[in-house]
């Protein structure tokens, strides 16, 4: 038989138990996807199903008159890319989990000969021998790295929940930070209002020899410094603007003329029910990180339980076939490999380092989650208080502006001492929406340490997007 018959019949033998997976082009189009994220926008049907799905009590879930956080942060999910990188992870942890349960392949061997005689009658080619090998696992290596992969999938399902609260986290934040911005502008408006009406009032009287000058170019320069302020928050609330689009995964575009909600913003919970204790257990119970790391050390445990099996070598059962002189020839050599040099100390020695430095690390987390806990909770105290004092002051504020109102119309005062008194009131006020600021920052900081919405308008329980829900659930979407 001719040698390219020969190896011709072997590639024929090894395709004929071939799987049927075939490549597929999946080029990347860096213009197309451009032009999909450009189109994105808070009408989008899918979006729609999404939202009815969990906002089941909002009959205009889909188009509201005003989107709250908890809606907000349902568009969030539903665009993240930080989720879509998850997800990709989450697939290859979970592919992995079919690789490590893969068996090894047997091996056929199909060798030629060549008979060196001058008879012109015989061929010189030849099937010359054919040999098999079926390699056995042993020690249950197989299952351990099948246990190994399913733990590191754990870890990457882990990491998807951690997204999914990164995404919220920066929703809440952008969403306070532009209502905020909002609020700021109109008080740097109403000031700006009032300083130029005080400029203007001392315009008059020093025309009038009423007042001196000094006081005019005081109200002037502090009519300049407002005016300046306008200019810097008007810019502060497009900003704001950007950063959450930037957070919901759409174009700014897509939040033109759309009106923003959050009822109890200006009321952030009070501490009584926030103690050290109550807040420590949360973060403990609810911190992804604290829980992947567990994951990752039963993983690091597998693999150190894989590394101990393999002292034990795998049997490989082979065996062979010839035709010698009108002679069939039979062979079964069974061998295996002798652990006369090593018996995988090295491995061993590194996968119990690995486990020990994973239990290390889990422990330097959790006493770094409990140190961020009590922190995070001792300054939004100290910033609740402040907003505290910050609204007594402002509501003193606002009655003794009532009262002088009642005054000026009484005429008991003029319009400079009342413009005076909206300008101070004002700036009560500005202070106020700057604790509250604060204190929301800090509120923010506090449920990213426990990781669990602590406002009341915050969103509940919710179900992830559909493609990620179902890589979860190990479906194909």
């Amino acid at each position: 038989m001719d040698l390219r018959a020969v190896t011709a019949l072997m590639l024929a033998a090894a395709c004929t138990f071939c799987g049927c997976a075939a490549y597929r082009p999946a080029p990347l189009e860096p213009d197309k996807t451009a032009q999909q994220f450009a189109q994105r926008s808070l009408d989008n049907a899918e979006l729609c199903a999404y939202l009815k799905e969990n906002l089941a009590a909002r009959r205009d879930a889909c188009q509201p008159k005003q989107r709250n956080l908890a809606a907000l942060t349902l568009v969030g999910l539903f665009y993240s890319p930080a989720l879509r990188v998850a997800e990709a992870k989450l697939r290859v942890a979970r592919a992995a989990i079919i690789t490590a349960g893969q068996r090894p392949n047997p091996s056929l061997g199909l060798g030629p000969a060549y008979t060196a005689t001058g008879a012109p009658a015989v061929v010189p080619w030849a099937i010359g021998a054919a040999s098999f090998n079926f390699p056995i696992e042993t020690a249950g290596k197989r299952g351990y790295r099948i246990a190994q992969a399913q733990r590191l999938a754990d870890a990457a399902a882990l990491a998807a929940g951690d997204a999914a609260w990164r995404v919220h986290s920066d929703v809440r934040a952008a969403l306070s930070n532009h209502l905020i911005a909002q609020q700021d502008y109109s008080l740097a408006r109403a000031y700006a209002s009032a300083s130029e009406r005080i400029a203007q009032l001392l315009q008059e009287r020093v025309a009038a020899g009423a007042a001196a000058a000094p006081a005019l170019d005081f109200a002037l320069a502090n009519l300049a410094s407002a005016r300046l302020k306008l200019a810097q928050t008007r810019s502060r609330v497009a900003e704001t603007l950007n950063a959450l689009a930037a957070a919901l995964g759409v174009p700014v575009e897509a939040l033109q003329g759309v009106t923003f909600a959050w009822p109890g913003l200006e009321h952030p919970p009070q501490d009584a029910s926030l103690t050290p204790v109550r807040t420590r257990r949360l973060a403990l119970l609810n911190r992804i990180d604290l829980r992947r790391t567990l994951a990752q050390y039963a993983a690091a445990d597998e693999a150190l339980k894989l590394e101990i099996a393999k002292q034990y070598p795998d049997i490989n059962l082979g065996g062979g076939y010839a035709w010698e002189i009108n002679e069939n020839i039979f062979e079964l050599v069974p061998s295996v490999t002798l652990p006369l040099i090593n018996q995988n100390q090295g491995p061993i020695a590194e996968a119990t380092a690995k486990r020990a430095q994973v239990a290390a690390e889990f422990m330097a987390l959790q006493q770094g989650v409990i140190a961020q806990t009590n922190e995070a909770l001792t300054r939004y105290r100290g910033a609740l208080d402040a907003f505290n004092q910050a609204a007594n002051s402002a509501a003193f504020s606002e009655k003794r502006l009532a009262a002088m109102q009642r005054a000026f119309a009484l005429g008991d005062i003029d319009s400079l001492t009342l413009a005076t008194a909206e300008l101070e009131t004002i700036v009560v006020r500005q202070a106020k929406l700057s604790a509250l600021a604060a204190a929301q920052h800090d509120l923010g900081v506090l449920e990213d340490a426990v990781q669990r919405p602590l406002d009341p308008d915050d969103l509940g329980s919710f179900t992830l997007p559909p493609s990620l829900h179902n890589t979860l659930d190990g479906q194909d979407p």
